[in-house]
């Protein structure tokens, strides 16, 4: 076993240990919290991952709780919003996030573009979520079969430039996955490349999310979802 695969499994034993508190932590919270807040402050990010892969388990599993108080929520929500997690994925129809983490209005704080690649303006939105909203728990989420991902590899295999306005897609997208290109990999191993590079870009990025993930007050993490079971697979 490679040291990067010991290290996702680790990562995704240590989710799943921890989701097995996901269900104490929203029970802990008053009925008033539950609209404005989604996390009590003393809870860390790590058991935030926690709560949002036990809720991609509740999505595998096809457990959806009763979801009929949406008039409720919203009414709670009105004034303000503290959603626990921010995802940053991929435009995708086939993969949203509410769904394939269960959770409802309020929780998460997404922002979508092909590809699941920062730019500064995507960038820009997920600091907003942690320094305004006080989200701790960012997730990248990549998917299997990504267009993008794909269209972009041709263009790398062949030397060739995507058309404008595509061609920004490859401008992020290509340096974090030349070296699959190069070593002829998958383009599955290319869609979990690009998650990985938009992780670091992430944590690098100053002055925001870079000094919360050295704090330790904000975890940055990435993901890639399966389209046929639904599973979404943590690595580093």
């Amino acid at each position: 076993m490679s040291e990067s695969t010991s290290h996702d499994r680790m990562l995704f034993n240590r989710a799943a240990f921890l989701a097995g508190g996901a269900a104490t932590i929203t029970a802990a919270l008053p009925e008033r919290s539950r609209g404005a807040t989604s996390a009590p402050a003393g809870v860390t990010p790590e058991r935030l991952l926690g709560r949002l892969m036990a809720g991609n388990k509740r999505f595998i599993d096809n457990d959806f709780p009763n979801v009929n108080r949406f008039a409720e929520k919203r009414e709670l929500l009105e004034a303000s919003q503290a959603p626990f997690a921010a995802i940053l994925g991929c435009s995708d129809s086939r993969v949203i996030p509410n769904l394939v983490f269960v959770q409802g209005i309020g929780d998460l704080f997404v922002a979508r573009v092909a590809g699941n690649v920062p730019d500064d303006l995507v960038i820009a939105s997920l600091e907003y979520s942690v320094e305004h909203l006080g989200t701790r728990l960012i997730m990248v989420l990549g998917h299997e079969g990504c267009g993008a991902v794909k269209a972009v590899y041709s263009a790398v295999e062949t030397n060739t430039s995507l058309p404008p306005h595509l061609a920004e897609i490859q401008r992020l997208m290509a340096p974090g996955i030349a070296g699959v290109v190069k070593a002829r990999g998958t383009e599955d191993a290319a869609v979990e490349a690009n998650v990985r590079a938009a992780v670091a870009k992430l944590r690098t990025s100053p002055p925001v999310i870079a000094s919360g993930a050295v704090s330790g007050r904000l975890l940055v993490v990435g993901g890639v979802y399966r389209l046929r079971t639904g599973e979404v697979r943590l690595v580093e």
